[in-house]
């Protein structure tokens, strides 16, 4: 069977790179390419397309806040492949509170609903189509600001967004404990690097095609190959970050 792969956040930034290094991996395989505005979807599908990629694109309006949103995405791919091979938790934000806090739960919890609770029940709810793969995985998108070794030896500068940072760390240990609950699925988490995206004002210093490698080369890998860890891809080569 061709492999189904679906992207959240799949219309722009590291997500359309994601969708974009796999088409030109894995040609034969079908990409959902999802986010919350349908036309983005089919706007960056139709981008693809004009780039002269070849895998198949499926659009999906997929908004991962939204449960009825997510039920009704669940129906279609149901409906449309009855099974998926690989989950990439991408859709992800990042917010600060206003300077005098009026807005501090607010902006965490929007940041935590986003990059935790969306990442771990999506991931919950499309355990019973990956278990109908053959080689299931679901690759979660952290960042290297997650990483606690990382945060106590001092080889990181202050974040521009702690709440971004600290939802980051979560999803590690969530995707440490899935592995656990669903051991017949292989989970990952990926740091793509500081990437230039709008989620910090294209000021990372890292072309975000680069840094979708890491999933690309998670996402395509045979069965085995790289064991359930946090993974970086630099100069090519993958490696592993310290949690």
């Amino acid at each position: 069977m061709a492999p189904i792969i679906l992207v959240t956040g799949g219309n722009r930034g590291i997500g359309l790179s994601i969708v974009r290094g796999l088409a030109g991996r894995a040609p034969e395989s079908t990409i959902i390419v999802a986010s919350r505005q349908e036309s983005a979807t089919k706007e960056a599908v139709t981008q693809l397309q004009r780039e002269g990629a070849k895998a198949t694109f499926h659009p999906l309006a997929l908004d991962v806040t939204d449960d009825e949103s997510i039920q009704s995405a669940i129906k279609e791919i149901t409906s449309k492949f009855g099974y998926l091979d690989v989950l990439v938790n991408n859709a992800g934000i990042g917010l600060n509170p206003s300077a005098d806090y009026s807005d501090f739960r607010h902006a965490y919890n929007k940041v935590f609903d986003t990059n935790i609770t969306s990442a771990a029940l999506l991931s919950h709810l499309f355990i019973p189509l990956l278990l109908k793969s053959t080689n299931p995985k679901i690759i979660n998108l952290s960042s290297g600001r997650a990483s606690i070794h990382a945060l106590t030896t001092g080889t990181l500068p202050p974040t521009a967004s702690v709440s971004y940072s600290v939802s980051k760390t979560a999803l590690n240990v969530l995707t440490l404990e899935m592995a656990k609950q669903f051991p017949d699925v292989t989970f990952y988490t990926a740091t793509p690097g500081h990437c230039s995206t709008a989620l910090n004002g294209f000021r990372g210093k890292r072309n975000p095609d680069e840094g979708a490698g890491v999933v690309v080369e998670l996402a395509t890998a045979e069965k085995g190959k790289y064991g359930m860890s946090f993974w970086e891809r630099v100069d090519a080569e993958m490696r592993e970050v310290a949690w």
